[in-house]
């Protein structure tokens, strides 16, 4: 039986030279292009398999909801994952939540058309290069869940670190966010607990390695403070 193919990608060119490539296919209907994952049940050919093709852009792993929805669609319906850039934490993201079939978006028709194959017999493929990035990964783990680890702090934690690393007191921050100074110190504790750091120092290194203060000075207002305010977990 053939299988429906929903191309998800936000790029409308590179959607369409894709499903160009499948004109013809013994092994797959024409497929569908979509720019947003609200539309696919739409598209639904009843009692056919599905395979879907979908653009790295539109995968947010800090948007929890989305995540949870994707690997939740996932366990029913074969995904190609086509990989935008040279994003490693992107790749480590995908590969620790199960996505097994990689593709480059520079990948060539053969390599594109063989990921979708591998896709609908529910088997693990990378392209080339993505293959070569994943055993370059394998040297770079530890900084990788570390560059996750701090990725996936919320909002309220990164603005902490962030004014730790400019040597704001406990007290201070407590003002700027409303909450006790307790609070920030229990946020601050967890933080040590969770990079396996003893001191403030440790923090401080944490937020250099992982290139997040960095990308604080570039983009201040991403962490602004009006935006973390009151959002303790604690």
């Amino acid at each position: 039986m053939q299988s429906q193919v929903i191309i998800c990608d936000q790029q409308a060119i590179y959607a369409i030279g894709s499903a160009m490539l499948l004109q013809q296919h013994p092994a797959f209907l024409t497929p569908q292009i979509i720019s947003d994952f609200k539309g696919i049940n739409e598209l639904l050919v009843p009692d056919t398999p599905l395979v879907l093709v979908i653009d790295s852009s539109m995968v947010d792993f800090s948007d929890h909801q989305l995540i949870s929805s994707l690997i939740k669609l996932k366990k029913q319906t074969p995904m190609m994952v086509v990989l935008n850039d040279s994003d490693n934490l992107m790749l480590f993201q995908l590969i620790e939540n199960g996505f097994s079939v990689i593709v480059s978006r520079t990948a060539t028709r053969a390599e594109w058309l063989k990921g979708l194959e591998m896709t609908k017999s529910e088997k693990v493929y990378f392209s080339n290069e993505i293959s070569d990035k994943v055993n370059a990964l394998m040297n770079n783990m530890d900084d990788l869940q570390l560059l996750d680890k701090v990725t996936n702090l919320a909002l309220y934690d990164k603005y902490i670190l962030i004014r730790i690393c400019q040597e704001a007191p406990s007290k201070l921050i407590a003002s700027e966010l409303g909450h006790s100074k307790r609070t920030i110190e229990g946020h601050r504790t967890k933080m040590m607990q969770l990079f396996d750091v003893k001191n403030v120092a440790g923090l401080v290194k944490i937020a250099c390695t992982s290139k997040l203060y960095q990308h604080y000075l570039s983009n201040p207002g991403l962490y602004d403070v009006t935006l973390c305010v009151k959002t303790s977990s604690l």
